[in-house]
């Protein structure tokens, strides 16, 4: 299925029925990488998997964006109030910042390796994200990988 999300074509699943569970993959998936939690989870759940922007079947236009408020704009769409919120790396962080801004729309929040705000890794890194850059637009995904996980790696040590 698709929607606009302020002003982007957000792709995403939906499976299921009962108390709505939206779940964020991690910056190196989309929302494929929940497939074989969709099965155990629809049978209780309604189970939302966005493609975050960028990702899988979601675009990315070159205009500022914020990942909470495509979160909070796909809620308002489906109507979901309130949610459980499932977040992995990257998807983690966008879940947390979501739950601090916007406590209200939230019942459980399950946090899998998040990544956390707070360092401009792009300005302390460039070199970094411009390898990611190159092997993006190269399809290298091995090397977009591997960029990914040493800038993960940086990541982990500021929270040391």
């Amino acid at each position: 299925m698709e929607t606009m999300i302020n002003g982007a074509r957000i792709h995403y699943e939906r499976e299921g029925e009962g108390l709505p569970v939206l779940c964020l993959h991690a910056g190196v998936a989309d929302s494929r990488m929940w497939e074989p939690q969709v099965w155990p989870f629809a049978r209780h759940f309604d189970v939302i998997r966005p493609d975050m922007r960028g990702f899988g079947n979601s675009e990315l236009p070159p205009m500022g964006w914020s990942p909470t408020a495509d979160v909070l704009g796909l809620m308002d769409e489906l109507q979901l109030k309130p949610a459980h919120l499932i977040g992995c790396s990257i998807g983690g962080g966008v879940v947390l910042d979501f739950a601090l801004q916007h406590p209200g729309r939230i019942s459980k929040l399950v946090l899998v390796g998040p990544g956390i705000g707070g360092t401009n890794f792009g300005q302390k890194y460039p070199e970094l994200f411009a390898e990611v850059e190159a092997a993006e637009k190269a399809g290298e995904m091995d090397a977009v990988n591997r960029a990914e996980m040493h800038l993960e790696g940086l990541r982990e040590a500021a929270r040391a």
